[in-house]
């Protein structure tokens, strides 16, 4: 959706400005929860029929001070733009942006067996010193399929140091050596 990335966009602007990135960031996914869990806020914000007027005031009203004043003006520009529905897009184009900016990446770390903060913490290190990433939010997965070893996932690439991935490496080459 075009217009929310434009919005996103426009509060990364905004939020490197005033030094507000963070809080941003914070704010618009407590918007998206509440999106998604307060019939309250619902019942306000997508009621089309109500004055855009009205709405402000129950907006302001239902966070009663305890949002950014940022935040609340955008919410005050899509009610008066009639783009309510747009707001649960923001977020995620907001934390894509935000993401590359601070350097965040979304690492799937599979492996066999659970694993300690150490291992993360070797694996953080590693991370950096190969491939520049400087702030790794890992995902863990235990698959006992792999055998054994690691297998990383991220921003496209894919780290196989598992022993599943080296068995069926060899056997792919055994296939070549069969074929010729």
């Amino acid at each position: 959706m075009l217009a929310a990335k434009r919005y996103a966009e426009a509060l990364i602007k905004l939020g490197q400005e005033e030094g507000k990135l963070e809080i941003f960031y914070e704010q618009l996914f407590k918007m998206f929860e509440i999106i998604k869990n307060n019939n309250e806020f619902n019942t306000i914000w997508f009621d089309l029929e109500m004055k855009r007027s009205e709405k402000k005031q129950r907006i302001k009203v239902f966070f009663g001070g305890d949002i950014d004043s940022y935040i609340l003006n955008l919410l005050y520009l899509l009610i008066d733009k009639r783009r309510e529905i747009i707001l649960t897009y923001i977020p995620f184009y907001y934390k894509e942006i935000y993401d590359k900016i601070v350097g965040n990446v979304d690492v799937q770390v599979i492996v066999a067996h659970e694993i300690g903060s150490d291992v993360l913490n070797k694996i953080s290190k590693w991370l950096l010193k190969k491939y520049g990433v400087k702030n790794p939010r890992f995902i863990v997965k235990v698959d006992k399929s792999i055998i054994g070893g690691i297998k990383l996932l991220f921003n496209n690439i894919e780290v196989d140091a598992s022993i599943k991935g080296a068995l069926d490496s060899m056997r792919k080459e055994l296939v070549k050596i069969a074929i010729l």
